[in-house]
Protein backbone atom coordinates (compact mmCIF):
# COMPACT_ATOMS: atom_id res chain seq x y z
CA UNK A 1 0.00 0.00 0.00
CA UNK A 2 1.53 3.31 -1.06
CA UNK A 3 1.32 6.51 0.89
CA UNK A 4 -0.05 9.75 -0.46
CA UNK A 5 2.45 12.41 -1.44
CA UNK A 6 3.05 14.86 1.39
CA UNK A 7 2.73 18.54 0.61
CA UNK A 8 5.73 20.21 2.25
CA UNK A 9 4.52 23.60 3.38
CA UNK A 10 4.28 25.36 6.70
CA UNK A 11 1.31 24.11 8.70
CA UNK A 12 -0.80 27.18 9.47
CA UNK A 13 -2.55 25.87 12.58
CA UNK A 14 -0.12 26.11 15.53
CA UNK A 15 -1.59 23.13 17.41
CA UNK A 16 -1.42 20.91 14.32
CA UNK A 17 2.13 22.12 13.68
CA UNK A 18 3.12 21.17 17.25
CA UNK A 19 1.53 17.71 16.95
CA UNK A 20 3.26 17.12 13.61
CA UNK A 21 6.56 18.34 15.06
CA UNK A 22 6.35 15.94 18.00
CA UNK A 23 5.42 13.01 15.79
CA UNK A 24 8.22 13.68 13.30
CA UNK A 25 10.69 14.29 16.11
CA UNK A 26 9.95 10.86 17.57
CA UNK A 27 10.36 9.32 14.12
CA UNK A 28 13.70 11.06 13.57
CA UNK A 29 15.02 9.94 16.96
CA UNK A 30 13.86 6.39 16.21
CA UNK A 31 15.72 6.48 12.88
CA UNK A 32 18.85 7.71 14.67
CA UNK A 33 18.62 4.78 17.09
CA UNK A 34 18.07 2.31 14.22
CA UNK A 35 21.08 3.69 12.36
CA UNK A 36 23.24 3.37 15.49
CA UNK A 37 22.07 -0.17 16.21
CA UNK A 38 21.92 -1.66 12.73
CA UNK A 39 25.05 -0.08 11.26
CA UNK A 40 27.16 0.11 14.43
CA UNK A 41 28.00 3.76 13.83
CA UNK A 42 28.40 6.66 16.20
CA UNK A 43 25.31 8.87 15.95
CA UNK A 44 24.80 12.30 17.45
CA UNK A 45 21.48 14.04 16.87
CA UNK A 46 20.66 17.54 18.04
CA UNK A 47 17.22 19.01 17.38
CA UNK A 48 16.18 22.50 18.35
CA UNK A 49 12.43 22.49 18.92
CA UNK A 50 10.70 25.89 19.15
CA UNK A 51 8.29 24.42 21.70
CA UNK A 52 11.03 23.40 24.16
CA UNK A 53 13.69 25.43 25.96
CA UNK A 54 16.36 22.73 25.70
CA UNK A 55 17.36 20.97 22.47
CA UNK A 56 16.65 17.27 22.05
CA UNK A 57 19.84 15.23 21.94
CA UNK A 58 20.33 11.60 21.07
CA UNK A 59 21.62 9.41 22.66
CA UNK A 60 22.49 11.84 25.50
CA UNK A 61 24.20 15.21 26.03
CA UNK A 62 27.61 13.79 26.98
CA UNK A 63 27.85 11.43 24.00
CA UNK A 64 26.67 14.16 21.61
CA UNK A 65 29.21 16.61 23.04
CA UNK A 66 32.04 14.06 22.76
CA UNK A 67 31.04 13.19 19.19
CA UNK A 68 31.08 16.84 18.13
CA UNK A 69 34.42 17.40 19.88
CA UNK A 70 35.91 14.40 18.04
CA UNK A 71 34.53 15.77 14.78
CA UNK A 72 35.95 19.25 15.40
CA UNK A 73 39.37 17.77 16.28
CA UNK A 74 39.64 16.00 12.93
CA UNK A 75 41.96 17.64 10.41
CA UNK A 76 40.08 19.95 8.05
CA UNK A 77 40.78 17.71 5.06
CA UNK A 78 39.43 14.64 6.85
CA UNK A 79 36.45 16.53 8.23
CA UNK A 80 35.38 17.96 4.89
CA UNK A 81 36.07 14.80 2.86
CA UNK A 82 32.42 13.71 2.67
CA UNK A 83 30.77 17.05 3.29
CA UNK A 84 28.93 18.75 0.44
CA UNK A 85 26.88 21.89 0.14
CA UNK A 86 23.37 21.81 -1.22
CA UNK A 87 24.66 23.19 -4.51
CA UNK A 88 27.33 20.49 -4.77
CA UNK A 89 24.82 17.79 -3.92
CA UNK A 90 22.39 19.14 -6.52
CA UNK A 91 25.12 19.29 -9.18
CA UNK A 92 26.19 15.71 -8.39
CA UNK A 93 22.58 14.58 -8.64
CA UNK A 94 22.09 16.41 -11.96
CA UNK A 95 25.27 14.85 -13.36
CA UNK A 96 24.17 11.37 -12.29
CA UNK A 97 20.71 11.84 -13.81
CA UNK A 98 22.20 13.17 -17.06
CA UNK A 99 24.42 10.09 -17.27
CA UNK A 100 21.40 7.85 -16.69
CA UNK A 101 19.50 9.75 -19.38
CA UNK A 102 22.35 9.31 -21.87
CA UNK A 103 22.48 5.59 -21.11
CA UNK A 104 18.72 5.19 -21.62
CA UNK A 105 18.86 7.22 -24.86
CA UNK A 106 21.66 5.00 -26.14
CA UNK A 107 19.72 1.85 -25.23
CA UNK A 108 16.61 3.24 -26.94
CA UNK A 109 18.62 4.06 -30.07
CA UNK A 110 19.94 0.50 -30.22
CA UNK A 111 16.40 -0.86 -29.82
CA UNK A 112 15.09 1.48 -32.53
CA UNK A 113 17.79 0.36 -34.94
CA UNK A 114 17.14 -3.29 -34.12
CA UNK A 115 13.44 -2.84 -34.81
CA UNK A 116 14.21 -0.95 -38.03
CA UNK A 117 16.55 -3.76 -39.10
CA UNK A 118 13.77 -6.31 -38.60
CA UNK A 119 11.43 -4.12 -40.66
CA UNK A 120 14.01 -3.92 -43.47
CA UNK A 121 14.36 -7.71 -43.45
CA UNK A 122 10.57 -8.12 -43.59
CA UNK A 123 10.16 -5.72 -46.52
CA UNK A 124 13.35 -6.85 -48.25
CA UNK A 125 14.16 -3.22 -49.04
CA UNK A 126 14.97 0.07 -47.34
CA UNK A 127 12.26 2.69 -47.02
CA UNK A 128 12.86 5.77 -49.19
CA UNK A 129 11.84 8.15 -46.42
CA UNK A 130 14.41 6.79 -43.95
CA UNK A 131 16.72 9.33 -42.36
CA UNK A 132 20.30 9.13 -43.78
CA UNK A 133 21.81 8.95 -40.29
CA UNK A 134 19.51 6.00 -39.52
CA UNK A 135 20.71 4.30 -42.70
CA UNK A 136 24.29 4.84 -41.62
CA UNK A 137 23.53 3.38 -38.16
CA UNK A 138 21.92 0.32 -39.78
CA UNK A 139 25.07 -0.33 -41.77
CA UNK A 140 27.33 0.08 -38.73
Amino acid sequence: MSRNKVNYALIDDASQRKVSSNKRLKGLLKKSDELKTLCDVEVATVIYDPYKNEPYTFPNNDIVRNTFIKFKELPTLERSKNMVTREEFTMQRIKMLEEQLQKVRKENRVKEMTNEMYEVFKRKNVSADMNPSDLNDLVV
